[in-house]
């Protein structure tokens, strides 16, 4: 009996020991699996971590692709206002400069490297400010053009009103030197107008002799004489002259007298007035010439003849014979 009571407690204590070992291998087991996962679960995170980062960089170059295009779409559209510009004034070339300067300033942010979502939204608040301002650049060369449409027909109606007054002006200058030759010529034919002096009228009887008796009775009058001096005149030419005479009968009818050359005449008046002959004198300026010629009718009846003589297209001589 006394043996079996020393080894008990030997067989408990190698048991615990057993027991221990396990409880060691088992916890150890444990951190082992749970160091394992928590390794798994980092990496994994990492990854994750990774992935969403390269994910942003990859929107990031996206948004700046975008905004590139934007940049691009925009800058054609400014090259192409301004190739509609006629002429730039101060407005144009401060606005210009301000538009390029944008310009630039956009293209810096967006050539960066490692470009922010920061930087982006200011190179996108750019560009929208950039649109306005190509849009207030090409109304104002709309406007400018506007002006420039109504400066040239401005222009055209002033280059027209001066080839109207040009026109006015030689129109009134012909017309004056029209009138000026004109009265010159009036002047230099009044002047050459032949005067009468010497103006006389006979009634005339001729006897079966042939010899001519003067009378103032109307029924033995065969023929009236005209006698006159053409006067001496060195403006007018020397040569032949044509003289109207007009004869009027006392009861006031134009004498057409047999074998005359009667017709109508102007006189410078713009009037006309008939004439009873027409005479084709050899005229002298420098002596003067005598004027004579008779007039033969079937009868003259008793009155007041009135004798006027026009040359160049004046009355210039008239006298009066009463036959009974």
């Amino acid at each position: 009996m006394t043996e079996y009571k020393d080894l008990e407690p030997s067989t408990n204590s190698k048991h615990n020991k057993e027991l221990l070992k396990n409880i060691i291998i088992a916890v150890l087991a444990v951190c082992l699996l749970l160091a394992v996962g928590y390794i798994v679960y980092s990496k994994e995170a990492n990854a994750k971590t990774s992935n969403e980062m390269q994910g942003d960089i990859n929107d990031l170059e996206r948004s700046r692709e975008i905004l590139k295009q934007e940049l691009r779409i925009v800058r054609a559209d400014f090259d192409d206002a301004k190739t509609r510009v006629v002429k730039k004034d101060s407005s144009l070339n401060y606005q210009d400069r301000l538009i390029l300067d944008k310009q630039k300033e956009i293209q810096s942010i967006l050539n960066k490297e490692g470009i922010t979502s920061d930087e982006l939204q200011r190179a996108k608040r750019l560009i929208v400010s950039l649109q306005s301002d190509i849009k207030v650049f090409k109304e104002e060369i709309v406007r400018l053009k506007d002006e420039n449409k109504k400066l040239t027909n401005k222009n055209t109606e002033l280059v027209s009103e001066n080839t109207s007054l040009s026109n006015e002006k030689k129109t009134v200058e012909t017309n004056l030197n029209q009138e000026k030759e004109s009265h010159q010529n009036l002047i230099s034919e009044t002047n050459s107008t032949l005067s009468v002096s010497n103006y006389t009228i006979k009634g005339l009887h001729v006897k079966s002799s042939g010899k001519e008796v003067e009378t103032t009775r109307a029924r033995r009058i065969d023929k009236v004489r005209v006698t006159f001096d053409l006067d001496k005149n060195l403006n007018a030419k020397s040569d032949t002259k044509e003289l109207f005479v007009t004869v009027y009968k006392p009861d006031g009818e134009i004498g057409k007298f047999k074998g005359a050359n009667s017709g109508e005449t102007t006189l410078r008046s713009g009037s006309s007035v008939d004439y009873s002959d027409r005479v084709k004198v050899n005229y002298n300026n420098m002596a003067g010439s005598r004027v004579s010629f008779d007039w033969m009718d079937y009868d003259f009846p008793k009155g007041e003849y009135k004798i006027d003589i026009y040359q160049n297209g004046y009355k210039v001589g008239q006298n009066v014979i009463t036959l009974k």
